[in-house]
């Protein structure tokens, strides 16, 4: 009877990460023991993500309703875009076509 994968604990396989980045970052890796080192990172990494994702829809919040009563109420994921003060300029210019509003003077 074949055993089921072991469920690894997101602490640990982020210490894989780090411990990855550590030896990798340290140059004393020959190419070889570079690049399995850079995949098990990749891995372990991607496993935190899929755990991070797992625990973010579990996650509720408690809302106050105008009558006083607390209600469950599902978190909703932020924006992936970064979030910009009013006022400042994109980081990427207009496309071609695109109107920026008001002309520059120069």
């Amino acid at each position: 009877m074949e055993k089921a994968p072991r469920k690894e604990k997101f602490e640990d396989l982020l210490r894989q990460v780090e411990e990855a980045v550590k030896a990798l970052e340290s140059g004393k890796l020959g190419l070889e023991e570079s690049l399995e080192r850079y995949e098990a990172g990749m891995k372990a990494l991607k496993q935190c993500h899929v755990i991070l994702e797992q625990a973010e829809k579990k996650i509720q919040i408690l809302v106050k309703e105008k009558d006083g009563t607390l209600a469950e109420k599902e978190l909703k994921p932020e924006s992936k875009e970064p979030k910009r003060e009013k006022g400042l300029p994109r980081a990427n210019p207009p496309e071609a076509g695109e109107s920026r509003g008001a002309e520059l003077p120069f």
